[in-house]
């Protein structure tokens, strides 16, 4: 019996042997977080910032943060697969900018934050998260958004490598010893690198593991 993981939905690109799993190696730790975040209606626009330097010696990340929008409330129109910032690796302390979503004609704005660990560093205390919106039309000048200053995904982080091939849509993949790579802690979010094409990373819910 090969060594395996099941995920929900299937995967959405090929990955190839050279592609790595992330998890934490733990029941409740995990390597990847979700956070959505609603923008006020009287916003002009809004931003997020990945301060590495909060963490200057942590390990490295990749985010990726997208934003739906409803420009009608007469008949509900909602804009979806809006890219505010295609999966970026963020090394600390590098600090990143997503660059700035015009939200001036939306009835409401969700901002899609999406955090992963990327990378072994031991015990790393995070990488804060900053959204901003802004209150010009044209400068740049930004505020806070209250309660969207925090701090993303504490903890070691264990990876895994691919062992095959993986078409896309499968569910089943195989890795290299999962148990070892922590993927025996089921019922959460894991991170596939795609270390060749970093816009082909995603995330993936992992529901079983078997081992050989």
């Amino acid at each position: 019996m090969a060594d395996t993981i099941t995920v929900l939905d299937g995967i959405q690109f090929q990955k190839e042997t050279t592609s790595d799993v992330y998890t934490q190696d733990s029941a409740r730790g995990e390597a990847v977080k979700t956070y959505p975040i609603h923008i006020p209606l009287s916003a002009k626009a809004a931003r997020v910032i990945f301060n590495g330097a909060y963490d200057p010696d942590g390990g490295r990340y990749h985010a990726r943060v997208k934003a739906t929008l409803t420009t009608s409330i007469t008949t509900p129109t909602k804009t979806a697969n809006t890219q505010v910032m295609e999966w970026t690796a963020i090394t600390p302390p590098a600090v990143v900018d997503s660059g700035s979503l015009d939200c001036s004609a939306s009835w409401g704005t969700t901002l899609h934050i999406d955090l992963a660990q990327s990378s072994t560093t031991a015990n790393t205390t995070g990488i804060e998260i900053i959204v901003q919106i802004r209150k010009e039309d044209a400068l740049d000048e930004w505020t806070d958004l209250p309660g969207g200053r925090f701090i993303g995904i504490t903890g070691t982080a264990k990876k895994s490598d691919f062992f095959a091939q993986e078409a896309a849509g499968q569910t089943e993949l195989t890795v290299t010893d999962p148990a070892t790579g922590g993927l025996d802690n089921i019922g959460k979010f894991i991170f596939l690198e795609d270390t060749a094409t970093i816009a082909q990373c995603e995330i993936a819910f992992l529901v079983s593991q078997t081992g050989d």
